[in-house]
C-alpha cells in the first residue's frame, strides 16, 4: 500500500542542480522531472548526487498562460533516494525532499526579459 504524505503530479520540467561530491568539489548537472509534489520531486538524471546529500535545484516549469514567461522555482533540497540501473540509464535518477523554495516568474520577469 502506498503511504506517501503528498500527492505527486506527473510534471515534466527541466531541472538544473548543484551539489558537493565526497571530495567537497562542486558538481552541476541537469535532468528532467518524472513527478513533483509540494514536498519533493523525482528527477531523471544520468549524473547526480548520492543519498542524503544537500542539493540546490532550479526547475523551469511551463507558463500558466500562453505568451507568459516560464516559471522558475529554486529549491534547497536533500536527496532521499537514488535509483541507478546500468541496464536502463535513461530511467536512473534520484528523489529529493524540499527544504526551502523561491518562486520566480510572472509580469516582473516578463518585463525584465523584454529589456534583454
Amino acid at each position: 500500500m502506498e503511504q506517501r504524505k503528498a500527492f505527486r503530479y506527473a510534471i515534466v520540467a527541466t531541472a538544473t542542480f548543484v551539489w558537493q561530491d565526497e571530495g567537497g568539489i562542486q558538481q552541476r548537472s541537469e535532468g528532467i522531472t518524472r513527478d513533483m509534489s509540494d514536498s519533493g520531486a523525482f528527477i531523471y538524471a544520468a549524473i547526480g548526487p548520492t543519498a542524503e546529500v544537500p542539493v540546490r535545484m532550479e526547475f523551469e516549469l511551463p507558463p500558466l498562460e500562453e505568451g507568459k514567461a516560464h516559471i522558475r522555482v529554486r529549491v534547497k533540497a536533500r536527496v532521499v533516494r537514488v535509483e541507478r540501473d546500468p541496464a536502463d540509464p535513461v530511467h536512473s535518477g534520484f528523489a529529493v525532499r524540499y527544504e526551502g523554495a523561491v518562486l520566480r516568474g510572472g509580469e516582473e520577469e516578463n518585463a525584465d526579459e523584454q529589456h534583454r
